[in-house]
C-alpha cells in the first residue's frame, strides 16, 4: 500500500500536468485565434479598398463630362498602381512584409490625393450651377459613395492594427512568449499600418484652408 504522501505527490502530479496541459493548449488555441482576427480584418481591409478602387471608374465617367477631362489619365495610372499592389497584399497568406506595407501605404496615400483633388474639381464646377458642368445630384451620389467607403477604411484600419498590436505584444510578454517559443508564433511579426493613412472623411475631403 503507498504512503499518504506518495498518493498526494502522485496527485499533485497528476494535475500540475493537467494545468501546465490547458496553459499550453488554451495559449497555442489563443495565438490562432488572434491570427484568424487579423487575417479577418485584413480581408475586410482589403475589400474597402477594392470598393474604393472600383468607385473610381465612375468618378472617371463624371469627369469625362467636366472640363477637367486632363485628369483622367492620372487618376487612372495610380488605381491601377494601387490594384496591383492591392493583388499582392491580398496574395499574402501570412504575415505581410514591411516592405510591401510601405508599398501598400504609398500608393493607397496617392490614391487618396487624386480622389480628393478630382472632388474638389468637380465640387468647383457643380457649384457653377449650369448644365454644361456636372450634374449636382450625380455627384452628390458618388460623393456619398466615397465618403462611406473612406469611413469604412478608418474603422477597419483601427481594428487591424488592434489585432496586429495585441499579437505582437503576446510574444514578447509572459506567458506568451513562452508558448510563441514553443510553437514558431515568435518568428512571426505582423506590421501595423500607419493610424493616418485612412482618416474619416470629414478630415480626408476637408477643403484646404490657406
Amino acid at each position: 500500500m503507498l504512503e499518504p504522501w506518495l498518493k498526494f505527490t502522485g496527485i499533485c502530479s497528476v494535475v500540475m500536468a493537467i494545468i501546465v496541459f490547458c496553459v499550453i493548449f488554451g495559449g497555442y488555441s489563443s495565438f490562432v485565434r488572434s491570427q484568424n482576427r487579423i487575417e479577418a480584418s485584413k480581408s475586410l481591409l482589403t475589400d474597402a479598398c477594392q470598393k474604393r478602387l472600383d468607385i473610381v471608374p465612375e468618378l472617371v465617367e463624371i469627369i469625362k463630362t467636366s472640363r477637367i477631362k486632363t485628369s483622367i489619365p492620372s487618376i487612372n495610372q495610380t488605381a491601377q498602381k494601387a490594384a496591383i499592389i492591392l493583388k499582392q497584399v491580398i496574395a499574402h497568406e501570412s504575415a505581410v512584409e514591411n516592405a510591401l506595407i510601405k508599398d501598400f501605404e504609398l500608393s493607397q496615400t496617392q490614391l487618396t490625393f487624386q480622389i480628393k483633388q478630382t472632388l474638389s474639381q468637380l465640387e468647383a464646377l457643380v457649384d457653377k450651377n449650369s448644365s454644361q458642368y456636372v450634374s449636382s445630384q450625380q455627384f452628390s451620389a458618388l460623393k456619398k459613395q466615397v465618403d462611406t467607403t473612406q469611413d469604412n477604411l478608418f474603422v477597419i484600419q483601427k481594428r487591424y492594427n488592434k489585432e496586429v498590436a495585441y499579437f505582437n505584444l503576446r510574444t514578447k510578454v509572459f506567458p506568451g512568449f513562452l508558448i510563441a517559443k514553443l510553437f514558431g508564433f515568435n518568428k512571426i511579426h505582423y506590421t501595423s499600418i500607419s493610424k493616418d493613412l485612412f482618416l474619416p472623411a470629414q478630415k480626408t475631403f476637408a477643403p484646404v484652408t490657406s
